[in-house]
């Protein structure tokens, strides 16, 4: 009888075959779409992932072990709060020298759709589900938090170096709640309205396009990296031990 590879390494590799469109959408796809044809290009992207994370995780894993639960839903809202308020104690905090963006009534009930039908659900579903379950089972919690919180970051390559690496932090912060949390439907609806609040204190999404920042309000600054990075931090640390004490008391 012939070795099988373990189940999360196949998963692995064929979510690496799933991320081979990506290749040419980057080189040419990417860079010529604007509007309306980058909105509909980005939303047949994230139905591909939740399509290609459903049929590659399902075959190994049900729903409840990719994380689809309400499993810790609280701690990932109360988390997720923290992060957005932070998120937006640092937006506000800097001056873009640029007009607020414009919205219509069509634009803001199609970005919502947008980011909680499809950005919320597709993205959590394929890194902190799908890529995240299969590391676990394949070499451990340590390299699901930090593979899976990469791979989250390159898929926002297009964004530049500094979209990376922002990514990648925010890939780290939901992959703990993750682990702590044991489900994805609270980081679906964190991930979603952080993305809603985003486009529409931000002047423009295209971060490289921004312009010279400046920041007038430093203290607001401050406070809001200081939410986001204590909130992992308290994930990691502080959280187990404040259980424990708590359920000790009870008893």
């Amino acid at each position: 009888m012939k070795n099988q590879l373990p189940p999360g390494l196949s998963a692995l590799l064929e979510v690496v075959v799933m991320f081979l469109p990506a290749i040419p959408a980057y080189i040419w796809l990417w860079p010529n779409v604007h509007g309306t044809s980058a909105w509909i290009a980005e939303s047949c992207a994230n139905l591909y992932a939740i399509a290609g994370s459903l049929v590659i995780g399902l075959r190994r894993w049900d729903l409840d072990q990719l994380g689809v639960n309400r499993r810790g839903l609280w701690l990932s809202l109360a988390c997720g709060a923290a992060i957005l308020v932070g998120r937006t104690l640092v937006i506000l905090s800097v001056d873009w020298g640029l007009p607020p963006p414009q919205f219509s009534l069509l634009r803001l009930v199609g970005d919502f759709i947008f980011y909680f039908a499809l950005v919320g659900v597709g993205q959590e579903l394929l890194f902190r589900g799908l890529i995240y379950r299969a590391l676990e089972d394949w070499r451990g919690t340590r390299w699901a938090i930090w593979i899976s919180s990469l791979g989250f970051g390159l898929w926002h390559i297009g964004g530049g170096p500094l979209m990376i690496a922002a990514t990648a932090l925010y890939g780290v912060i939901f992959a703990v709640i993750r682990w702590r949390a044991g489900g994805i439907l609270g980081l679906v609806l964190v991930h979603g309205l952080m993305d809603y609040a985003g486009g529409l204190l931000l002047p423009s999404t295209d971060v490289v396009g921004l312009g010279r920042a400046e920041v007038p309000h430093p203290v607001w600054l401050f406070l809001g990296l200081a939410m986001i990075l204590l909130t992992p931090i308290y994930l990691w640390k502080i959280y187990p031990g404040l259980g424990q004490f708590l359920r000790h008391r009870m008893v």
